[in-house]
Order: structure tokens, then C-alpha cells, then sequence
């Protein structure tokens, strides 16, 4: 059994991992838009995408409770890992909650990362899979909900449009079940424990294997990885496959567990002023 910490409140960084498609983007931002906890500041960590975020972001900023703050670098491949770190570098606040663009959060999905970060550890949680076609759209979000409920997650199940349904649950009680690793689209972390590792390591340029990286790495310096069932909530949008592991990942991988390195050999510390562009949308609101 897991109990929550003695910090569940208080302000909390989210990065959102964005390229191109915006209309999904748009969802996620009116997901956030009505989390039951609002003490959160989005950061959208852009890989370089072609499509244009400006409109979206300023339509939504003065929903949100903290301005929201966009790195973006140029689009020269999948360098998820590099835009990651400057997000790291410019969030505010000492804990972070990490997910992609294609999985919209339950409304208690910050909540519920804030109330159960303990210092020391990583959140490692999951998603459900559903189809683009069962997503309200931006502006029925924001004001109803997403309405993915476990009777409607059954009722898709039932009809082959939604996977993993069981991930979709939340209950009163939470337990932890043991290691499953990060999976990069849902973890949260102590801002300080991912300096000890020296964030991400950008060294791994392409896609695969960097969630596993940053997960042997943590655990290396002493951080503990948990994943605990029915609390942490988010829905993956399903898509044709973007991306295909990368076989000199892997092997990058397979180095850093034979030296056991704790620190990214490109990370944070590498990080030079002018690199990536940096804007900010909105400002602080006091309702």
C-alpha cells in the first residue's frame, strides 16, 4: 500500500514531448486546462515542428493558472532528448511530470502525480489506448470533460477502439505493483534527481531506448522507480507508428549499463545560452 505524500499540494512543472500535429496538441491543452489541481505550469518541449503553436498556446494560456512557457530548436531528426533537457532548464519549479502530445490527462492526473512524488523517487505510470475518433474535440473538452469513464473505456473495448483499459481505472485505494520501468509519455521526478544524472542524454539522437536510459541511470544514483495502479490516469491517442527503435540506441544503452554511468555524457550541464528558442505565453493569473 502506498500513501501519499505530506507535500500533495503545491506548484508542480509539466513538459508536454510536441512535434507537428496540433490539432491532438490542442486536446492536451484543454485536458490540462481542467485539472482539479491547479498550481501547474506547462512547458511545451518542441522538436522542431513545422506547424505553428503561437495561436494555440495564446488561446490557452489565460486558462491556465501559469504562464506557459515554449522551447523549440530546430528540426534536424528526432531529438527528443535534447528539447527535454531545455525544458528541464527553464521549468520553474522543483518537481515535473513528463508526457507526450497523444496522451490527454485525466483531471486528477497532476493531482495525483503532486500527491504521491515522494523525494528520492520517479513516478513510472500507463495509458489507455483509444482511438482519435471517440476524442471530444478542444473546446467540448474544456468545457465537459473527456468523458472516458470506465463504462465508456468497456463500451469501446467491447467495439475494438480502446486497449489497455484496465490502466483507465481509478479507485479509492491505490497499491504499488512492482518494477515496470518509465515509460516516457507519464513519469514524474524531483527536478534535483534528475540533475544528479544530468537529465537526458542527448547522445541518444533518433528514437528508442531513451526512457530506459534515464531510467537505469536514476536508479543507479539511488532514485526509486514506482508505479502504483488506479491513481495516475492518462488516455493515448492512437496513430500510425511514428517512430522505430534505433539499433545504435540500443547499443548506446548497452554501454552505459556495461560502464554503469550515473551521468549523461550530454545533458544539462551541456546546455549553452541561445541554443533553442524560448517563449512564454500568458501571464500569472490571480482568480
Amino acid at each position: 500500500m502506498s500513501n501519499p505524500t505530506a507535500s500533495a499540494h503545491g506548484p508542480v512543472s509539466v513538459v508536454i514531448a510536441c512535434y507537428n500535429d496540433a490539432d491532438v496538441v490542442e486536446r492536451n491543452l484543454a485536458a490540462f486546462a481542467r485539472q482539479s489541481h491547479r498550481d501547474f505550469e506547462l512547458i511545451i518541449a518542441d522538436d522542431g515542428s513545422h506547424e505553428d503553436y503561437r495561436p494555440l498556446l495564446e488561446r490557452w494560456a489565460p486558462r491556465l493558472a501559469h504562464p506557459i512557457q515554449h522551447v523549440r530548436h530546430e528540426d534536424l531528426g528526432f531529438r527528443k532528448t535534447r528539447v527535454l533537457n531545455r525544458a528541464v532548464r527553464v521549468s520553474r519549479f522543483d518537481r515535473i511530470i513528463f508526457v507526450d502530445m497523444d496522451c490527454l490527462p485525466h483531471e486528477d492526473f497532476v493531482r495525483n502525480h503532486v500527491r504521491y512524488l515522494e523525494p528520492g523517487t520517479v513516478l513510472a505510470c500507463r495509458r489507455v489506448n483509444v482511438q482519435r475518433q471517440d476524442v471530444p474535440a478542444p473546446e467540448q473538452i474544456w468545457r465537459r470533460g473527456l468523458g472516458l469513464g470506465p463504462t465508456r473505456l468497456f463500451g469501446l473495448w467491447l467495439r475494438g477502439r480502446a486497449g489497455l483499459i484496465e490502466h483507465g481505472i481509478i479507485l479509492p485505494l491505490t497499491y504499488e505493483i512492482g518494477y515496470r520501468g518509465i515509460l516516457g509519455s507519464n513519469f514524474s521526478a524531483w527536478k534535483a534527481d534528475l540533475e544528479k544524472i544530468n537529465g537526458f542524454n542527448a547522445e541518444f539522437v533518433g528514437p528508442g531506448w531513451e526512457d530506459t536510459d534515464v531510467d537505469f541511470r536514476l536508479r543507479l544514483a539511488g532514485v526509486k522507480v514506482r508505479t502504483l495502479r488506479h491513481k495516475i490516469v492518462e488516455y493515448h491517442v492512437e496513430h500510425p507508428v511514428r517512430v522505430i527503435n534505433d539499433a545504435i540506441n540500443y547499443a548506446r544503452l548497452e554501454a552505459v549499463r556495461t560502464n554503469r554511468a550515473v551521468r549523461a555524457v550530454v545533458g544539462l550541464a551541456e546546455i549553452r545560452e541561445g541554443d533553442f528558442e524560448h517563449m512564454v505565453y500568458g501571464v500569472e493569473n490571480k482568480p
